[in-house]
C-alpha cells in the first residue's frame, strides 16, 4: 500500500553516503522501495475494501486487496525453503 514509509524512516538525507560500505546498497534500496510505493495501492482503496469486509455478510478470514500482494503472497505459499522470495527480494538490493 502506498505510504509515507520511506519519507518517515527517520533518515537524514545524506543517510547513504554516511553508510559506509553499506551505502550502495541502502541507495538502492530506497531507490527501489520509492518507486515500489510510487506505483502501490492507495490507503482509499485499501480502506474502500476493508469497508466492503466489514458490511459482508460472511467476511473471508484472510484477503489480500490487490494483485500484487496476491502475486507475493502466493510466490511466498509455494517457496519451501524460502529460496524464491530471497531471490525476488535480494533484487532489491543488489
Amino acid at each position: 500500500m502506498a505510504s509515507e514509509f520511506v519519507s518517515n524512516v527517520g533518515l537524514p538525507d545524506d543517510a547513504p553516503e554516511q553508510a559506509g560500505p553499506y551505502a550502495p546498497a541502502l541507495s538502492r534500496y530506497l531507490e527501489r522501495t520509492r518507486g515500489a510505493f510510487a506505483h502501490a495501492q492507495t490507503s482509499q482503496d485499501v480502506a474502500a475494501r476493508m469497508v466492503d469486509l466489514l458490511a459482508a455478510e460472511r467476511p473471508a478470514l484472510r484477503v489480500l486487496t490487490s494483485d500484487a500482494a496476491r502475486a507475493f503472497a502466493g510466490t511466498k505459499l509455494k517457496d519451501l525453503d524460502g529460496s524464491a522470495v530471497q531471490e525476488l527480494t535480494n533484487s532489491w538490493v543488489a
